[in-house]
């Protein structure tokens, strides 16, 4: 502030028309501002002649920003090929908030937002997944997720036949065998009626 005027001149900060403590000089300082120091500003100047006010100016103060804070974690899976899976988590922070998934520590491309799904997972999908979130005022990253990624179902199927057999009325007959598929497989023999189940003979 300059003034003119016939010395001695004394001034007045005002805040909303209310005098601040202390204030009293041609300029006033604010060393560290906060929000609640927002609002308007004048000064009066006072000699032995009168006073005189000047314009109020504003000051506004916007609240810091904050860094990225992840309140939910994303959560492991385990799911069978072919099936979705998504990993979502819930993070706050000052706007606007940037996400990248990446899966062991690779960024994944145009995983960028809170969720990130796998319309039908496969094996080679499987490894761990993270998110890391930045703003202006810094960046968080997730815990890890892991997804698990089973080997879908493969129907049974006969590897090797079973052979017809000729012994001795009394004697034992073996028949066997061998199939491939996902486990766990059951076999079940008949001969025109059901027969005892044996796993791996029939």
């Amino acid at each position: 502030m300059v003034a003119s005027g016939t010395a001695p001149l004394s001034y007045q900060w005002y805040k909303g028309g209310s005098a601040i403590g202390g204030a009293t000089s041609a300029a006033y300082t604010l060393a560290t501002t906060h929000v609640s120091d927002s609002g308007s500003y004048s000064v009066a100047i006072v000699n032995s002649a009168g006073s005189v006010t000047s314009n109020a100016v504003t000051l506004t103060v916007n609240a810091a920003a904050s860094a990225p804070s992840i309140a939910t974690q994303p959560a492991g899976a385990t799911v069978t090929a072919g099936a979705s899976v998504t990993f979502t988590l819930v993070a706050s922070g000052t706007a606007p908030l940037i996400y990248q998934w990446q899966k062991g520590g690779v960024a994944i491309s145009g995983a960028t937002n809170a969720s990130y799904t796998l319309s039908s997972a496969q094996t080679a999908d499987a490894g761990s997944y993270t998110c890391v979130v930045t703003n202006s005022a810094g960046t968080a990253t997730s815990i890890v997720a892991t997804l698990t990624v089973n080997p879908a179902a493969t129907l049974p199927g006969i590897t090797m036949q079973p052979a017809s057999a000729t012994v001795t009325a009394g004697s034992a007959a073996t028949f066997t065998v061998v199939a491939s598929g996902t486990a766990p497989l059951s076999y079940q023999g008949t001969l025109n009626n059901p027969i005892q189940e044996k796993e791996g003979r029939c």
